[in-house]
């Protein structure tokens, strides 16, 4: 692995919203297969033999993360089970591709992508649950629970059962060949025990949008809303 490359792992891994250490050169090398595309596992092969991609990774990720939210959901909530699977909706890709980007760890920088190979938000998303089980396979059950929560607990717990609009604001940048919304998180005000966060997302050459909510989740959703609403929808 070139030190450029393993540089930046390090540098993902040992940010406070993960803080993964002691990284051994095994760990280290699925890791970065968890971030590998097969258009450039295919383009890139490590000499006489195929470089390894996400996929099986991916494969067991997504179980783990379903057992993740799951449990989660059980133990937070005591509503219905049907109310209970509406939420473990989260975890498809068309939402888990606008959360992951909003936890603001940089997943989608590290991405390796195959010549004309565009970055999709299935693709976002199956990254992440490969990284999931890169992480599960390196630090165990407890502490990957511990760092998906972080990453995405609020989301999960706020998750819209309605209106998403985070995901259709992220379809009209699509349509608009804008990449993906950026979503900046301005403050948090109040008591500790109610606080009030706002967050802001720019739309380029346009306007900015901000929200507030009592979750960092709902700030986001409200100021996708706004934007929507700003934009003519």
């Amino acid at each position: 692995m070139e030190w450029t490359r393993k540089h930046e792992l390090l540098r993902f891994l040992t940010q406070p919203q993960i803080g993964i250490a002691d990284i051994d050169d095994e760990a280290l090398l699925r890791y970065d297969r968890a971030f590998t595309h097969r258009s450039y596992a295919h383009e890139h092969p490590l000499g006489p033999l195929p470089r390894p991609d996400y996929e099986r990774l991916e494969f067991l990720g997504d179980r783990i993360l379903n057992f993740i939210v799951a449990e989660y959901l059980a133990c937070t909530f005591s509503c219905s089970v049907g109310a209970l699977s509406k939420r473990m909706e989260a975890t498809k890709n068309e939402h888990l591709s606008t959360i992951v980007p909003g936890s603001g760890i940089g997943l989608e920088e590290l991405i390796l992508l195959g010549g004309g190979q565009a970055l999709t938000p299935s693709i976002i998303a199956d990254v992440f649950e490969a990284f999931i089980c890169a992480l599960y396979l390196h630090v165990g059950l407890d502490r990957t629970r511990e760092i998906v929560l972080g990453l995405i607990g609020d989301d999960v717990l706020h998750f819209d059962l309605g209106e998403n609009t985070i995901g259709r604001l992220q379809e009209w940048f699509q349509q608009e060949r804008l990449g993906l919304p950026d979503y900046l998180p301005l403050m948090r005000e109040g008591p500790d025990h109610a606080p009030t966060f706002l967050c802001a997302v720019s739309i380029p050459g346009r306007f900015s949008a901000i929200g507030s909510g009592r979750s960092k989740a709902a700030a986001k959703r409200e100021a996708a809303g706004i934007a929507l609403e700003l934009l003519g929808f």
